[in-house]
């Protein structure tokens, strides 16, 4: 017989309780649930998400009102800038009407990306600049003679992915966050961590390389848990970047774990 696990939990002066699948239950290929009270497996995500109460918003995740605004907030974010700074030059350059105009020279670009940006009460660089301002004014170029597949998310992508600058990951990010598409996952380091942890990623794999054949384990894990694939990486990847230091305790034992294990 079939054991289950049952998890309760309080959500104001309600007390609920949820059936769990037993632990060792495979949810997919090599990936157990998991119990919901261990940091970062399966069934922890899935309790995570159901306590913090779904919503039913597909666009929730838009970053921009156009697509050339989803397309630069993107651009803008990503690998080795802070997810604030990348907000913050996203709205500067949106100020300054360069991304209504689909402005395409990189020269103009590069300058409003060299202003001082405030964040609080502070004041701060955009690393990359001059990098971003090219990638940038390809982009803009293209959506100016291009009509774009933006009801296909899957072609939407393939032709991003064209464009400088803009790799799988980035390419992910916009065709998520602008259609909803749940058959597409942002793979970032927070969810490639996240995977790793729960085994549904090996430490070997990267997104250089492997990104189509670990989205498929990660969009089957989300299907698997009845988690829209864009919440699930959108709550991992919140929740992974605000606790580092305890992620990288987490991923330390892990990887311990997993060399003593002769898998390495």
């Amino acid at each position: 017989m079939q054991r289950m696990q049952t998890f309760t939990y309080l959500k104001g002066p309600d007390t609920f309780e949820l059936s769990l699948p037993d632990a060792d239950k495979t949810i997919v290929s090599g990936v157990r649930w998991g119990n919901p009270c261990t940091l970062f497996t399966p069934a922890y995500w899935y309790t995570q998400y159901v306590m913090r109460g779904p919503t039913q918003t597909p666009t929730r995740h838009r970053l921009g009102l156009t697509f050339a605004e989803e397309v630069a907030a993107c651009v803008l974010g990503g690998y080795g800038i802070p997810a604030e700074v990348g907000k913050a030059a996203f709205e500067h350059v949106k100020q300054t009407g360069l991304i209504q105009s689909l402005c395409d020279d990189a020269t103009v670009l590069e300058h409003a990306l060299c202003e001082p940006l405030r964040i609080e009460n502070r004041m701060v660089r955009y690393r990359f600049w001059k990098k971003k301002a090219s990638y940038l004014a390809s982009a803009f170029r293209h959506l100016r003679f291009t009509q774009l597949p933006l009801d296909d998310a899957l072609e939407l992508r393939n032709e991003l992915l064209a464009l400088p600058g803009i790799g799988p990951k980035t390419a992910s990010w916009i065709v998520r966050n602008w259609t909803g598409s749940n058959a597409i996952a942002i793979l970032d380091i927070h969810i490639v961590r996240a995977g790793v942890l729960m085994n549904l990623f090996g430490l070997h794999e990267r997104v250089e390389k492997d990104y189509l054949q670990m989205e498929m384990r990660f969009v089957a894990l989300a299907n698997n848990l009845t988690v829209p694939t864009s919440d699930l990486d959108a709550l991992i990847w919140s929740m992974m970047r605000t606790t580092p230091y305890l992620v990288a305790q987490v991923l330390r034992s892990h990887n311990r774990l997993y060399a003593n294990s002769g898998a390495a």
